[in-house]
């Protein structure tokens, strides 16, 4: 996972409790945070775009700029040299993205040491701006239909705190997003706009229309949209998620003045720079919640760092329809709606306090529950015998009642859980199959064959059929497959052996191949409704072997199992008559063996005789029938 640097002096500021290096690595482990260590990061601010390169240890300055693509390594007044910055150096936790910038993860560290407890709640003001979502992005086929927007006005950047910003988009883009894929984000100058308060999402023709991307030197032509993709770093980094549309999306004022192309690039015309102090975000992707859930963790985490911005909302008219909207009816019979963003309300769960304890092993009643998940930063009030739980809206994880007993650990410390034996005491030993297996593997290995594993996942046409067999009446079959060729579990082992010297027959001869593996089988009485069976098949191909070769074979089988091997004749389509046999044990058919039929070589498109058996393995001693091939 991506290692982020949290800027330690900024991170204990917002704590507001000097804690030693222990003492910090020490929470952040509680918090379930990976931390590598410290670190000690050189800076140097490109010239051009004032974009912040941080390195560490003995890494170089990149060739270019990654925001404007200026050469930086050939002209030593590329960049300018700022004061190193000493970070703690962490994996992102993937199910905590609130936690991915200092003001976020400050916010949960006061509350685990009890320093600030309970819900933050974050006061938003009224509508400043209007979206029109254009029909071209609301088509069925489009996949970035959904758009969310805020507000943030008063904000004051120095050189830290922008590159924060920028950090923290890049990463809610990787842990949200799935490299934009899911979730992108825009965060603009709003005093560029000019006074501008109508904002258009629409789809543009890319041959046809252009804009001036970030980065881009001053005074530069607007660049087209296909050019974008093919020659801007971003623009090739993310090209793939717009291949297949025939328009591509645009963030633009009433008037024409670009925003972005959502998700690949903003325009340089409402770049955000130092100077900035009323900002607009959006946030576009595939899906209404996260989309919402993306921009309620980004203007929180900025509300955190500047107490002094007020958050204002942008009201959305037409948007995609969505469980979040009030439906208008458009007087078309279709669905228009309208939305008022950023939606910070609250989710409300309830959890049991004695189920907490018994599942946590731990000495919990309502009230200690209670303490505990507040220290996360919930609100919780009584509810019966059970507990209200108010959960702030940048709490992305938290999905099911389990999620919040897991939060209530979390506050307990997984550390100061007491440490208890079991109650039973017992001694671990393998299980009879893994001894019996493991007891073939080495008598196959010994007698010359390599052990192959083959697809559990197969199709009537590459099992059952390709033996010349009915398809098999206890056959699991997938009630939504994937593809044609996986429709059903395997109920043999022989047809994907068979398939392996198939697609080996440029390779020398002889070969001699076998596979112990479980097939399945319907069974009522199982949970499931379908048991495993551990079974032992083996092929072999050679120009000269013959029904002697294989009954040999079977014979040393045999006798490591403990079996005396009788035979009876076997009348099977897959295999020659009066060259076939089933191995029997306790008046039990308990495997087939024999030479494999002309038809069924044909079929492989071999040349060569070929020997083949499949038998059961037993379980605890009990022998078990093959019910592979069913008489």
């Amino acid at each position: 996972m991506p290692v982020i640097g949290i800027p330690v002096q900024e991170l204990q500021r917002r704590v507001g409790e000097e804690l030693g290096r222990d003492r910090l690595l020490e929470v952040l482990g509680d918090l379930g945070c990976d931390v590598e260590g410290f670190a000690h990061l050189r800076r140097f601010r490109c010239t051009r775009c004032g974009f912040v390169i941080e390195l560490v240890g003995k890494e170089e300055i990149p060739p270019t700029c990654d925001r404007c693509n200026a050469p930086l390594r050939d002209d030593p007044k590329a960049t300018s040299e700022l004061a190193p910055l000493e970070v703690v150096r962490m994996e992102l936790l993937a199910v905590r993205p609130d936690m991915f910038d200092p003001a976020g993860l400050a916010r949960a560290i006061r509350g685990v040491l009890g320093e600030e407890t309970g819900l933050v709640e974050y006061p938003v003001g009224s509508p400043v701006m209007t979206l029109q979502v254009d029909n071209a992005v609301r088509r069925p086929d489009s996949r970035r239909p959904h758009i969310v927007c805020a507000v943030i006005e008063n904000v004051h950047f120095d050189d830290d705190s922008i590159k924060l910003l920028m950090k923290l988009q890049e990463n809610l883009h990787w842990a949200l997003g799935r490299n934009r894929k899911h979730a992108s984000i825009g965060v603009y100058d709003l005093d560029s706009l000019q006074g501008e308060t109508d904002l258009v999402y629409t789809a543009e023709d890319p041959d046809d229309y252009a804009f001036t991307p970030l980065g881009a030197e001053p005074g530069s032509p607007p660049v087209g949209l296909r050019q974008i993709l093919a020659e801007h770093p971003k623009g090739r980094a993310y090209a793939h998620l717009l291949e297949s549309f025939d328009r591509y999306p645009i963030l633009r004022t009433r008037s024409g003045l670009v925003l972005s192309m959502p998700p690949i690039i903003n325009s340089e015309e409402t770049r955000v720079h130092l100077d900035s102090h009323r900002l607009v975000i959006d946030v576009t992707g595939t899906g209404s919640r996260i989309v919402q859930r993306t921009l309620a963790i980004l203007v929180t985490s900025l509300l955190e760092h500047h107490p002094e911005a007020q958050l204002r909302t942008v009201t959305i008219q037409n948007a995609t329809p969505s469980d979040d909207a009030a439906r208008i009816g458009d007087g078309n019979g279709s669905a228009a709606s309208v939305l008022t963003t950023p939606d910070l309300s609250l989710q409300t769960m309830t959890v049991d306090p004695a189920a907490t304890a018994r599942i946590l092993g731990l000495p919990l009643d309502g009230p200690r529950v209670a303490a505990l998940l507040e220290k996360m930063r919930h609100r919780v009030t009584t509810d019966g015998a059970r507990l209200k739980v108010e959960i702030a809206p940048y709490r992305n994880d938290i999905l099911h009642e389990r999620d919040l007993m897991e939060d209530a650990a979390i506050a307990f410390g997984y550390r100061n859980i007491p440490r208890t034996l079991v109650p039973t005491l017992t001694v671990g030993k393998e299980i009879e199959s893994t001894v019996i297996g493991e007891k073939l593997r080495e008598v196959m290995i010994g007698l010359g064959f390599l052990e192959v594993m083959t697809l559990s996942l197969t199709s009537p046409e590459q099992s059952d059929r390709l033996l010349g067999l009915p398809d098999h009446p206890a056959t699991p079959i997938l009630d939504n497959p994937i593809s044609g060729e996986q429709t059903q579990l395997r109920t043999s082992l022989l047809p994907g052996l068979l398939t392996t010297l198939a697609r080996n027959r440029h390779n020398a001869l002889p070969q001699e191949i076998f596979e112990l593996s479980e097939v399945t089988l319907r069974d009522p009485g199982a949970e499931t409704g379908a048991a495993e069976h551990l079974q032992l098949a083996l092929a072999a191909i050679a120009p000269k072997i013959g029904f002697a070769e294989c009954r040999a074979l079977l014979e040393s089988i045999a006798a490591e199992l403990g079996w005396p091997l009788r035979l009876e004749h076997a009348d099977l389509p897959f295999l020659i008559a009066g060259r076939a046999a089933w191995m029997l044990a306790e008046d039990e058919r308990v495997g087939i063996f024999g030479v494999l039929h002309p038809e069924v070589l044909e079929r492989l498109g071999l040349q060569n005789p070929v020997i083949a058996a499949e038998l059961t393995v037993p379980i605890a001693g009990h022998v078990q029938s093959l019910r592979s091939y069913p008489s």
